[in-house]
């Protein structure tokens, strides 16, 4: 397949947003083969798993339909695949979510990893549910995209590979989930302080990646600030912290550093990876502050995302800078 399809079918499954996708040439979309690998990996409900939101898809094909339209240059030769235009009709006559309904429902989000060809993690995300409640945590953010593109690369794969992870602020499970899965973690706990996005985890997202009754991953709440609670038999050391857009708000610094401080003191942990995202340069300043207040040691690893251009999955276009740290203690365990 076309290297080019195969980022639109990835980005797709991602919902990245309409605007964003890169479709394939129109000497690659006319062809009738490719319209029919479109039909059947991307349109054909009864196939695919998981099926994206139904304004999402309809937006999308409405798109890929108009594109095939001016791609066509001999009307007597080429043509629109039929199952294509009847799944569009078949869209058409849907009856429309509201926009209530829209906000509050859930979907399931397949992320492609962008080395490894069919390594894919899905979540259940509500994204327009931020803008209802206020809530963050059921989307997948750009600094966890770019921490997971991270741990994707042979560097950043030697920190999870044989060790045991916890994650702080896991939110949709997909950086847990990816170690527990892929990544060799020989043990793995995501933590939230949102008990719904945990029972979400364990009920539905595990599940849906084959992780469920693994005895490799678990999910628990955690409120930074009071201590870590584990269950009987749980391990209660960690090798690396795996923490991705948790320095937004300088009212959380102080109890995130405390958290941060009581896996290096009770729970040796070896070495935390941060993935920043820097929306105002004084709420990170505050962090790096609170760090050496704490004799937390803050070395950059060097490392940014490819342009959204070039990326080959965990697709990404951040509207700030990113910056991922390591971090360790400096009054030892």
């Amino acid at each position: 397949m076309d290297p080019s399809l195969s980022r639109f079918i990835a980005q797709y499954f991602q919902l990245v947003d309409p605007w964003d996708l890169q479709y394939p040439a129109a000497e690659i979309l006319k062809s009738p083969t490719t319209q029919k690998i479109l039909f059947k990996q991307m349109f054909d409900e009864e196939k695919i798993d998981p099926v994206p939101p139904q304004t999402y898809r309809t937006r999308v094909l409405k798109t890929l339909i108009s594109q095939l339209e001016q791609s066509l240059s001999d009307p007597d030769e080429d043509e629109i695949d039929s199952d294509l235009l009847n799944a569009y009709s078949s869209l058409m006559t849907q009856a429309r979510p509201s926009e209530l309904d829209t906000v509050q429902q859930l979907s399931h989000v397949k992320y492609t990893a962008p080395t490894v060809e069919n390594r894919s993690i899905i979540t259940t995300e509500s994204r327009g549910l931020i803008l209802s409640s206020g809530t963050t945590g059921f989307r997948t953010w750009e600094a966890a995209l770019c921490l997971a593109t991270f741990l994707s690369t042979p560097a950043g794969h030697d920190h999870i590979r044989g060790n045991r992870v916890v994650e702080l602020g896991a939110g949709t499970g997909l950086l847990s989930m990816y170690c527990a899965k892929y990544l060799g973690a020989t043990h793995v706990l995501a933590t939230d302080g949102n008990a719904a996005l945990m029972e979400t985890l364990k009920s539905t997202s595990f599940a849906r990646n084959g992780l469920d009754g693994s005895l490799k991953i678990r999910a628990e709440v955690w409120e930074w600030g009071e201590p870590l609670e584990l269950d009987q038999g749980e391990p209660t050391c960690f090798d690396v912290a795996l923490g991705a857009d948790v320095t937004y708000d300088t009212d959380i610094i102080p109890l995130l550093a405390t958290a941060i401080c009581e896996l290096f003191t009770k729970h040796r942990l070896k070495e935390f990876i941060l993935s920043a995202t820097i929306r105002n340069e004084d709420t990170f300043e505050a962090f790096l502050h609170e760090s050496e207040r704490r004799s937390l040691k803050l070395e950059r690893v060097p490392f940014s995302s490819p342009p959204f251009e070039d990326q080959n999955g965990f697709f990404h276009k951040p509207a700030a800078d990113i910056r991922i740290y390591r971090i360790t203690s400096g009054l030892g365990s």
